[in-house]
């Protein structure tokens, strides 16, 4: 819907209200106008009955009517293919069905591709109960990788969970195993990339082509009923006036937006864009780091050649063990490390940290932190540091209670003077 509307497409449809009813007219794209078109299977050519159960004791609470539960494909009363010219093939339309069914977010599916962190999102389970693995985000302010976790049991009156994997050290392993398998199939790859951009830019100017020729047409139509009409009958020449100068208006608005569109984007490639696209399809490491390419996009790339990953990190001490189940239905098996308790958290830089014990049996909290904030350094969240910080850290490195604030006697100047002093000292260093 959002890029239909984005290449300013319109949708048909039929007006059902009394006025005008069963008129063709264009509208906006709308969700539930792309719903209709892509689950009705008349486009496939076929016709079918059926499709809805009204048998339910659940009726509507307005109406009293029962409401209406569709049914599975497979138990359709009546299907006649090829009962009329289709616009896709029935193999098409089943297969259009399956994807948006896969791409709903269940329990048993993987669903659509989203922006999230952890790449293997929907396809990765758990080695050791084979349940499938669920996400645990992180804030973006932490600076943390996603974890994959097994929950389900838990959820359901386990007392702990199965198994909690960080995606760090797991999506790498996994994306160098789909980098290195995938390098074979660069020159195919390639080839039908070119190809799948050709043909995604001529259905573009196709459906431009269309609706102008639709735009035209009803232009004409407008014109013919207008200029058929006694011009003595006022009313219907007000009417049919109004109708003409629509359709006139929406074929300039048409006309406009297909030229904004062939400036944009040009309708077929270039001698110098296929060399480029053959030449990047081929250094698939390339578009995989590539900024311009999204979490998304990345998914879906591992997604078209893997089908499944299994982690197992209960069996062996420190170890991960990562199951690829390809396509193909090969399995490739890794062994990985287990990341260490708090290895890429927040933490306050080491030499901050010599600094502090460095100065911790001769001078007080403020004192040192006054330091610690001339000489340039920050905590690990990237704050300066204050006596509060600095006395976590001498405790929890059982440094012991540095000495007691300044009081009076230590004037301003004199930690200024130990500040500028410290920060010479390590510039030297």
């Amino acid at each position: 819907m959002l890029e239909l509307r984005q290449q300013g497409l319109s949708l048909p449809t039929r007006l059902t209200q009394q006025e005008g009813y069963g008129s063709l007219v264009w509208k906006t794209a709308s969700l539930s106008a792309v719903v209709r078109l892509l689950s009705n299977p008349a486009y496939a050519g076929a016709y079918v009955y059926g499709r809805w159960d009204y048998s339910g004791h659940d009726r509507s609470a307005k109406t009293g009517k029962a409401k209406a539960k569709l049914l599975p494909m497979s138990d359709w009363k009546v299907k006649l293919f090829d009962h009329h010219p289709a616009y896709i093939s029935w193999e098409d339309f089943v297969q259009n069905r399956q994807q948006l069914s896969q791409n709903a977010f269940q329990e048993t599916q993987a669903g659509a591709p989203r922006e999230g962190a952890a790449l293997l999102q929907g396809i990765v389970s758990c080695g050791f109960c084979g349940r499938r693995m669920g996400l645990q985000h992180r804030a973006k302010k932490e600076k943390r990788a996603s974890s994959y976790i097994c929950d389900r049991g838990y959820q359901d009156g386990d007392a702990h969970i199965c198994q909690s994997i960080s995606s760090g050290s797991v999506d790498a392993a996994v994306v160098a195993a789909f980098l290195e398998a995938s390098s074979p199939l660069s020159v195919a790859i390639a080839l039908q990339v070119v190809q799948n951009l050709e043909q995604d830019l001529a259905q573009k100017q196709r459906q431009w082509q269309l609706q102008l020729k639709q735009a035209r047409y009803e232009a004409r139509l407008a014109q013919r009923q207008y200029d058929a009409i006694d011009p003595d009958n006022r009313l219907v020449a007000a009417e049919l006036e109004k109708r003409w100068e629509e359709k006139l208006a929406r074929l300039a608005q048409l006309e406009q937006a297909f030229a904004q569109a062939e400036q944009q984007a040009q309708w077929q490639l270039s001698d110098e864009e296929r060399k480029a696209v053959a030449t990047l399809s081929q250094d698939l490491p390339a578009i995989w780091q590539a900024a311009s390419t999204s979490q998304a996009e990345r998914k879906q790339l591992l997604r078209l050649a893997i089908e499944s990953v299994q982690l197992d990190g209960r069996s062996q001490a420190g170890k991960i063990e990562v199951q690829i189940h390809w396509h193909t239905k090969a399995v490739t098996r890794q062994l990985v490390d287990r990341p260490a308790p708090g290895e890429g958290s927040l933490k306050t830089p080491p030499e901050a940290v010599a600094l502090i014990h460095q100065l911790a049996a001769e001078h007080s909290y403020a004192e040192i932190a006054l330091a610690l904030n001339a000489a340039g350094w920050r905590t690990a969240f990237g704050r300066a540091f204050n006596a509060y910080h600095v006395g976590y850290i001498c405790r929890r490195d059982g440094l012991g209670r540095a000495k007691p604030q300044p009081t009076q006697q230590q004037p301003e100047q004199e930690l200024n003077m130990l500040a500028q002093s410290l920060d010479t000292r390590n510039k030297v260093e």
